[in-house]
């Protein structure tokens, strides 16, 4: 069962950085990847992960901002 991201930031980081800034990298890692990939099918994976690890930025980023 995938584990859920938490409901609040408590401060919490991660190697001492915010959560979205590392997710963004591994997103940027991952487009790396997929420039180097063997087969257009690791491609395309390296490009999902990198759209996950991004929208994964973009959600904890979201829930840290003030609801209007």
């Amino acid at each position: 069962m995938p584990k859920k991201m938490p409901n609040e930031d408590n401060g919490i980081a991660f190697e001492g950085r915010n959560p979205s800034t590392l997710f963004r990298e591994f997103a940027a890692e991952c487009m790396e990847s997929a420039q180097t990939a063997s087969s257009p099918e690791k491609r395309a994976l390296y490009m999902k992960m990198a759209s996950v690890w991004h929208q994964m930025a973009q959600r904890w980023e979201k829930k840290g901002q003030p609801s209007p």
